[in-house]
C-alpha cells in the first residue's frame, strides 16, 4: 500500500501531531491487518480491512516514551531463504506485548519489509 493510503487511515486519529512513520502490518499469525503510526508524541494502531488500508477503528494509542520494541526483530527463513516475514515484538504502555509483521505487501517484498522494520526501530527508541 502507498504511504498516502497509510496516512489516510491514521489521519482521523492524529491530534495536531506530526506523523513520522506509517506502516502496514499483520498481527499474530497474519489473520488480522493493522496500520501502525508513530507520531512525535504517540504510537497508534488502527485496525484496517484485510485487502486495503481502509481504517476500521483505533485499537490503541500510547505515549511514545512508554512503548518499547523487542531487542531485535526475528526474520523467518525457510530452507535458508528469507521469506519476507519479519516479526517485531512491541510492548505497550500497560505492559502487554504483541507481535507485528510489518510488510509492504502480502507476497514477497522482502526489501520493503526490511526497510519498514529499520524505519520502525529508528523511530521508537525504547527497547526491552
Amino acid at each position: 500500500m502507498s504511504e498516502s493510503e497509510l496516512k489516510r487511515a491514521l489521519h482521523p486519529y492524529l491530534d495536531e501531531e506530526t506523523l513520522k512513520v506509517a506502516l502496514s502490518g499483520y498481527l499474530g499469525a497474519g489473520l488480522r491487518r493493522a496500520v501502525l503510526g508513530v507520531t512525535d508524541r504517540r504510537v497508534l494502531l488502527v485496525r484496517s480491512a484485510y485487502w486495503s488500508t481502509r481504517g476500521k477503528g483505533l485499537l490503541w494509542a500510547d505515549p511514545l516514551d512508554e512503548v518499547a520494541l523487542g531487542g531485535r526483530p526475528i526474520e523467518l527463513h525457510m530452507s535458508g531463504a528469507y521469506t519476507g516475514n519479519t516479526y517485531v515484538r512491541i510492548r505497550r504502555a500497560d505492559g502487554s506485548t504483541f507481535r507485528l509483521n510489518p510488510r509492504t505487501n502480502f507476497i514477497g517484498g522482502s526489501d520493503g519489509t526490511r526497510r519498514s522494520v529499520e524505519t520502525l526501530y529508528s523511530s521508537v527508541k525504547g527497547r526491552f
